[in-house]
C-alpha cells in the first residue's frame, strides 16, 4: 500500500515513533509518505528513505489562521491542514492515512471519507491527560478543556478504521470506549535490538545517574535533582547527568544551585544521538522519574527500552506503564513519584554491583525476548495486511 503518514504537530525530522513505524512498514513492502509542516525552511519535498517527506507552509494568512482557529474550536477540524491532506492524498496516490496524534484526526477522517480510504489513529499520547499538565495559553485552557478533549478522543477512536495505542493503558481505554478488539493494534515504543549500544558500566570511582530526553514539568527532573543531597549521603561519588533540554531549564539550574549540588549535576543540552548513546553506555543507572498524572499513567517513553536494551539498570517512578514493566521484568527499581528520598534510596540500591548486574541482565533479556521492534512490528504489519485485503475486495453488488 501507499501509506500517508500525517505529523501535524512538529517539524520532521526527528520523530522516533514515526521512524520506527516507517521502517517496519517499508520492510514489509509498503511505500511510506509523510506530510508534515515546514517550520525550518526545509525543502517542500525530500526523499529520506524509507520516507518520502512532503512539507506544507506552517501558517496561512492572518484571516485564514483566525478562521481556522474558530472552526477548530467548533468542530476540531482544521480547514487549511485539511486542504493540504487532500492534495497530499491526490498527488501521491495515498491508499491509507496514518495520523499521528489526536489533533489531526478529525481532518484526516474528513479526507478519508471523501477519498474512500481507511484512516488509522496512532495514539502517541493520551491528550485529555496531557493537556492537564502541559503548559498552554490561558485562552486555550479555558476553551479546550480536558473534558472537551476527552469527548473528542472518544469520538476519534470510534470514527477511524483502526487505533494504534503505544501502551496497554490506552489500549484498554479504546476498548472501553466501544472500539472492537479487531480494530485496536498495540505498538509499543520499543527499540531495534540490533541498533542498541551495550552497557559498558561506569568508572569505578563514579556512580553516574542519567536522564536522557526532553525536559518539562511532568518529567520529574526536579525530583531527581532534589534527590541528589540524599543520594550523596548514601553514595558519596554520585553524579547526575541530564541530557536534553526543555521549558524549565532555568528553574532546574536554579534548583541545583539552591540545593548545593551544582558541581554534581551536569546539563549537556541537546547532543547528537551517537554521543548520547556513548554517555548512556558509561552511566550507572538510567532514569525515568516522571511525575505521576493521568498523562504519565498512560505513556510509555522510548527511553525505558533504550536503557533496558543496552543493559543499563533503571529507576522509574510509580507511573503505571513504566512501573508495571520494571516490576515484571526486574530491570531496576521503582520509587514514589515526587518523593526525593524514595528516589534517592532506589538509586542507592543499584549502587550495589550485584543488584545492578542482575537488573542489567533482566533488562537485556526482556528486550531480547519480548520488547523489541522485530516482535512489536509484526502487529503493525498485520494491521496493514488486513487493510490491504479489505481494499482489494470487490465491492458487493446491490
Amino acid at each position: 500500500m501507499r501509506i500517508g503518514m500525517l505529523l501535524m504537530g512538529g517539524a520532521y525530522p526527528p520523530d522516533v515513533r514515526v521512524d520506527k513505524e516507517a521502517r517496519v512498514l517499508a520492510e514489509a513492502g509498503h511505500e511510506i509518505f509523510l506530510l508534515t509542516s515546514d517550520k525550518n525552511g526545509r525543502p517542500r519535498a525530500e526523499s529520506m528513505p524509507p520516507l518520502e517527506v512532503r512539507r506544507y507552509p506552517a501558517r496561512g494568512g492572518w484571516l485564514e489562521s483566525k478562521l481556522t482557529a474558530i472552526v477548530n474550536f467548533l468542530t476540531w477540524r482544521m480547514p487549511l491542514w485539511e486542504r493540504h491532506i487532500d492534495a497530499f492524498v491526490a498527488e501521491n496516490g495515498i491508499e491509507a492515512l496514518h495520523v499521528h496524534d489526536l489533533p489531526a484526526v478529525a481532518s484526516a477522517v474528513a479526507v478519508g471519507r471523501r477519498r474512500r480510504i481507511p484512516v488509522v489513529f496512532d495514539m502517541h499520547e493520551y491528550y485529555p491527560g496531557a493537556v492537564k499538565v502541559w503548559p498552554r495559553p490561558r485562552l486555550a485552557r479555558l476553551l479546550q478543556t480536558p473534558g472537551r478533549y476527552e469527548r473528542y478522543h472518544t469520538w476519534a477512536t470510534r470514527a477511524v478504521d483502526a487505533v494504534v495505542p503505544a501502551v496497554e493503558e490506552t489500549q484498554e481505554m479504546a476498548l472501553a470506549a466501544g472500539v472492537p478488539p479487531e480494530r485496536v493494534w498495540l505498538f509499543r515504543n520499543v527499540e531495534d535490538a540490533e541498533e542498541i549500544v551495550r552497557w559498558e558500566g561506569p568508572r569505578e570511582d563514579e556512580f553516574v545517574v542519567t536522564f536522557a530526553g526532553g525536559f518539562g514539568p511532568h518529567r520529574g527532573i526536579d525530583t531527581l535533582i532534589a534527590a541528589m543531597p540524599h543520594l550523596l549521603e548514601l553514595v558519596p561519588d554520585a553524579r547526575l547527568l541530564l541530557i536534553g533540554s526543555g521549558s524549565n531549564d532555568a528553574e532546574l539550574l536554579a534548583l541545583a544551585g539552591e540545593l548545593g549540588v551544582s558541581e554534581q549535576v551536569e546539563f549537556t543540552g541537546w547532543i547528537g544521538i551517537d554521543e548520547m548513546r556513548e554517555r548512556l553506555a558509561r552511566s550507572s543507572v538510567g532514569t525515568a522519574p516522571f511525575t505521576r498524572s493521568a498523562h504519565t499513567d498512560t505513556m510509555l517513553p522510548h527511553k525505558l527500552f533504550q536503557y533496558m536494551g543496552m543493559g543499563l539498570p533503571v529507576v522509574v517512578t510509580d507511573c503505571k506503564p513504566v512501573a508495571r514493566i520494571v516490576h515484571e521484568t526486574g530491570a531496576g527499581e521503582v520509587a514514589r513519584s515526587g518523593d526525593a528520598v524514595s528516589v534517592a534510596r532506589a538509586l542507592a540500591r543499584l549502587a550495589d554491583p550485584e543488584r545492578a548486574r542482575a537488573a542489567s541482565e533482566a533488562g537485556k533479556r526482556a528486550v531480547a525476548e519480548r520488547y523489541n521492534l522485530a516482535i512489536e512490528g509484526m502487529r503493525l504489519r498485520e494491521l496493514y495486511e488486513s487493510l490491504a485485503r479489505r481494499a482489494s475486495r470487490p465491492a458487493s453488488s446491490a
